[in-house]
């Protein structure tokens, strides 16, 4: 029992304490360099040998010398300290964003038109952090997230998942798209769902995210719920587009990636269709400082993509 006690008593007080007396030979000048005083260290010394059964140090009038026992344990005593001391470091470099890593994940718009410039000064803020940042489909995003592959994605929700959290940043409407010559180009403003209807719709793959929506959307034509003709590379459909092969429906966001901002978009209307973007993150999760930063330097970013027609950005 006395031995348990005497374990629980024991700190790295007690070790550096014992380390600077080693060092200085002297009670006062360590004292001194520990900012505690002689009293005070000469008990904790005491303690610690009490603890450990041995003497450490061997006493006359003008200095302390280290007896056997403490010759022996000054080796690993230093190396406790750097040990302790390095890793106390560390952790403090993380919690002040000096060193660490963040990944996010996000759909293709929210990378080519938010992500650089929340990095941008992101990096310049915090430049010893690893940043990783990772392009996929909405699906892909939630399972990155799940994987831990990632802090956290960007996206729209695909499927409801108790292990994620959705916390939306903003809406984004959905257009119709066409070349710059096709005759929808006569006009501006919105149109109906209805007026699109005599056009070839060329839409996406049905795992992306747009059309996942599109597709589970009652009351949607059926040419724009399963489309005859499904693309998954966006560079793909504005080359379709461009030739005049038929009009493509997809977030106005979206709409404003290149190269498909090449392509006039209208706003669909009757009804008016949207898609929420937000943060997705594990729930119960706790964020490291680094992804704490990022996320706040996302959320900075985002009143920006307000000047895009069709994107309302949600109160933070």
């Amino acid at each position: 029992m006395n031995e348990d006690r005497s374990t629980r008593r024991l700190s790295v007080r007690h070790v550096r304490a014992f380390v600077a007396v080693a060092q200085h030979r002297s009670l006062t000048r360590a004292a001194e360099a520990l900012f505690v005083t002689q009293s005070a260290l000469s008990l904790t010394i005491q303690h610690l040998e009490q603890d450990l059964g041995v003497s450490l140090f061997n006493r006359t009038t003008r200095r302390l010398d280290l007896t056997e026992a403490g010759e022996e344990f000054l080796p690993s005593a230093k190396r406790l300290l750097h040990e302790f001391d390095s890793t106390i470091g560390d952790m403090r470099a993380l919690g002040k964003c000096e060193r660490g890593r963040v990944g996010v994940a996000a759909v293709p718009s929210v990378m080519a038109l938010l992500l650089p410039e929340a990095v941008a000064t992101y990096i310049d803020a915090f430049p010893g952090i690893d940043v990783y940042l990772r392009e996929d489909n909405s699906e892909s995003v939630q399972q990155r997230i799940i994987n831990g592959d990632v802090d956290f994605g960007i996206c729209s929700p695909w499927e409801a998942d108790p292990e994620l959290v959705f916390e939306p940043l903003l809406e984004d409407s959905f257009g119709v798209v066409f070349a710059p010559h096709h005759a929808l180009a006569e006009s501006t403003g919105e149109i109906s769902w209805d007026e699109i209807g005599e056009y070839r719709i060329i839409g996406f793959s049905p795992d992306l995210g747009m059309q996942h929506q599109l597709s589970n959307t009652p009351g949607l034509s059926e040419e724009v719920r399963q489309p005859r003709y499904r693309v998954s590379n966006t560079a793909t459909i504005e080359t379709l587009l461009m030739r005049g092969l038929g009009v493509s429906v997809m977030s106005a966001l979206a709409a404003q990636r290149t190269p498909l901002n090449r392509l006039n978009l209208r706003l669909l209307s009757q009804p008016v269709l949207t898609r929420s973007v937000g943060v997705v993150r594990r729930e119960g999760k706790a964020f490291s400082p680094a992804a704490t930063a990022m996320l706040a330097h996302i959320r900075k970013a985002v009143p920006q993509l307000a000047r895009f027609p069709g994107v309302r950005v949600l109160a933070q």
